[in-house]
């Protein structure tokens, strides 16, 4: 199972989300795929309608954009410019029955937020898919 390389999974797994509803994203992709150690919380979008279940059943872990539950963070709105929330589930990786986004939308997403840490991966993750493209 590799979603067990994963920090926080356990907890995603306990609170028993719909899988179809969402999508892990940030630096779990990499992660996965070997191209990271670690993450340090676990990136989720969720569809509109778990968001709102996800708000009701906990008001008091809203922070803005986000419910943060045990290292979970969950939102519905950080991939707009990408597409929706529903392209993401449809285009994405599933391991472990689980919906990752790919490792070419993690790029872009990482080259959209423009921080230096997230730079950093886009460009680990372009040299990662150009050697996969040499061998093919």
């Amino acid at each position: 199972m590799y979603t067990r390389k994963l920090r926080c999974m356990d907890a995603l797994k306990e609170l028993n989300i719909p899988k179809e509803d969402c999508v892990i994203y940030g630096s779990a992709p990499m992660v996965l795929r070997g191209l990271k150690e670690k993450n340090n919380d676990l990136d989720v979008l969720v569809k509109d309608s778990l968001w709102e279940k996800l708000s009701v059943k906990y008001p008091n872990n809203i922070n803005g954009d986000y419910i943060d539950i045990n290292g979970v963070s969950f939102t519905h709105t950080d991939m707009n410019f990408l597409g929706s929330v529903d392209d993401a589930i449809r285009n994405s990786d599933v391991i472990d029955g689980y919906h990752i986004l790919t490792l070419a939308e993690t790029k872009r997403w990482k080259e959209k937020v423009g921080s230096e840490k997230h730079l950093k991966d886009a460009k680990a993750i372009e040299e990662y898919l150009n050697k996969l493209e040499k061998r093919f």
